[in-house]
């Protein structure tokens, strides 16, 4: 019997299921063991002001992220030609070099360049996404992506905790070389793999067309808001922990425990609204985010600004896994579009968001956050046409 309906023998799929989100963990934790603190390594390695570090660190991202939503649905065929195993390896030998290189890089030119390195081989997540999705059932691909999205979150939570602890002892470009280390020693656990034999090219029902795409258009269009709205604040976390009165020495640790705090909501919350949460629930979901989001604006203090950073991780967790859990979604083509649709969230909201914010002067930011709250209510818009409105008329 096909091992694509959960009955091969083998390496069983709950094996399969547990070595990919030990996977897609470490790697996150990689991926986060710097990103927080970007700016900060900007600015005091590379000699720039704090607000410039947090201008140059959207650019970063958005260079990054762009290479990542295009080339995402390259790798998600490559998973369909050539198979998950070969495009993993190549996109974390990718993600290794890029790591290296920031490691020496001794000016932002060299940031930006290695940046664009990682976001070629940004094959990793497509890659874990395709191989679940091809290891379970149709009915359980939502909850089988809320826990690899949980196991990504948590990777969230460990790393900046990690990089931070790794920072204060040995600096930032030790924590640049340790994620580089992380990639190259998840080679090994990556051969343990035995792959289903439906990752066949030859399998009947593998031919991404021109129905699939409208299946998932409407999808990737919320992702791609959904996603902007989730990462907006990442470069500025820094510069907004200044303002409110946290000196300068205290900021590696205060970023650390808002970033930390913020997946750990999202990473709880994830599998428990990923199976409460229907089409009539996921406009809601944004509206709330967009509340909280203008809240943000108004903070006092860093302590508020944490706690709303927890109620956010946690109103948000519901929407992503019930998008990226389509009907086509199965097919690595299409799972690469739709991750591809999550890059470009994760492009057009931190870049946005800095260029608004500019020098930090007011109203700058209420400016950002009143444009970022817009953008979450214009995703609650779009899910009650595109989700909420078709289930109903199709009942």
């Amino acid at each position: 019997m096909s091992e694509r309906n959960g009955k091969g023998k083998g390496t069983g799929f709950l094996d399969i299921r547990f070595i990919a989100l030990i996977l897609q963990f470490l790697m996150s934790v990689s991926f986060n063991l710097m990103g927080s603190f970007l700016p900060l390594f900007i600015h005091e390695d590379l000699n720039y002001t704090l607000i410039e570090a947090t201008k140059w660190t959207g650019i970063c991202q958005l260079v990054s992220s762009s290479l990542y939503a295009v080339t995402a649905p390259f790798w998600g065929f490559m998973c369909d030609r050539i198979g998950t195993k070969k495009v993993l390896i190549m996109a974390i030998a990718g993600n290794c070099a890029a790591y290296a290189g920031m490691t020496v890089s001794t000016n932002i030119e060299q940031i930006i360049i290695f940046r664009a390195l990682q976001g070629s081989f940004g094959g990793v997540s497509t890659v874990m996404f395709v191989l679940v999705a091809l290891v379970v059932p149709p009915t359980e691909l939502r909850t089988a992506l809320s826990y690899q999205m949980a196991a990504m979150t948590m990777g969230q939570l460990v790393g900046p905790g990690l990089g931070g602890t790794l920072v204060s002892f040995f600096g930032y470009r030790f924590a640049l070389g340790a994620s580089s280390i992380i990639f190259l020693a998840l080679v090994p656990m990556i051969f343990m793999i035995k792959m289903p034999s439906s990752t066949s090219k030859t399998e009947v029902g593998y031919h991404f067309g021109v129905s699939d795409l409208k299946v998932i258009l409407p999808d990737a269009v919320a992702l791609i808001l959904v996603y902007a709205c989730m990462t907006f604040i990442t470069p500025t976390i820094p510069w907004f922990l200044n303002t409110l009165g946290i000196p300068s020495e205290q900021l590696v640790l205060f970023t650390t425990l808002t970033t930390t705090l913020n997946g750990l909501a999202f990473g709880i919350a994830t599998p428990f609204l990923t199976k409460m949460t229907n089409e009539k629930l996921l406009p809601i979901l944004s509206v709330a985010s967009a509340a909280v989001i203008l809240m943000t604006s108004f903070v006092t203090n860093p302590y508020q600004f944490i706690a709303l950073r927890i109620i956010i991780g946690s109103v948000q967790a519901g929407v992503p896994p019930n998008l990226l859990g389509g009907k086509s979604g199965r097919k690595g083509t299409a799972m690469g579009i739709l991750n591809s649709a999550r890059f470009i969230g994760f492009a057009i909201g931190p870049y946005m968001a800095t260029s608004i914010l500019g020098d930090g002067t007011t109203p700058r930011p209420l400016y950002m956050y009143t444009t970022m709250a817009v953008i979450s209510l214009i995703s609650a818009m779009f899910l009650y046409i595109t989700h909420t409105r078709r289930k109903s008329n199709t009942i």
